[in-house]
């Protein structure tokens, strides 16, 4: 097929095609991104079916299909947000739903310091553990009983939670 014949075809289908995707929306960018989707997708096998008879039918459903898959993703997604919104509510917070970056910053400041107060093994100690390392490593590593490991972490959460009420 020639370039020629086959921009007439596209733009006859076009037309077509953005009479039917009125049966899905009436937004008119997003019956131009139907179309268009469906014509980028329907180039891909132009050889076995431009000059099928039933080529709009066969277009329809390509744009039927594009049409679901973009609902379902918005429908994903608009239930994400709604999921996110909701556990902001539950934080207290109120819209526009932002996280105080600044104050988390002030914060990990204040707690670094803390920790720089402890002793020297009790605070290598409770950073491995903030690193992801679990008690029986840290019992390992250090050589003492997983029992002293969790009552040591504890006690030094329970100190940092005392020494900064204003952040938990």
């Amino acid at each position: 097929m020639e370039n020629k014949d086959l921009n007439l075809q596209l733009n006859e289908y076009r037309s077509v095609l953005k009479n039917l995707a009125y049966k899905f929306t009436n937004d008119p960018e997003d019956i131009q991104d139907l179309v268009q989707e469906t014509l980028l997708r329907a180039l891909k096998y132009i050889d076995q079916f431009f000059h099928n008879p039933r080529v709009v039918s066969w277009l329809f459903v390509i744009m039927k299909n594009i049409y679901i898959n973009h609902y379902r993703h918005r429908k994903q997604k608009y239930r994400y947000e709604n999921h996110k919104a909701n556990e902001y509510q539950d934080l207290g917070c109120h819209e526009p739903f932002t996280e105080n970056t600044v104050e988390k910053s002030l914060a990990l400041k204040d707690v670094k310091q803390a920790l720089t107060q402890l002793p020297k093994e009790h605070k290598e100690m409770f950073d491995h553990y903030i690193n992801g390392y679990k008690y029986k490593e840290l019992s390992d590593l250090y050589g003492i009983p997983e029992g002293t490991i969790k009552s040591r972490i504890f006690l030094i959460r329970k100190g940092l939670q005392k020494q900064f009420p204003q952040y938990i």
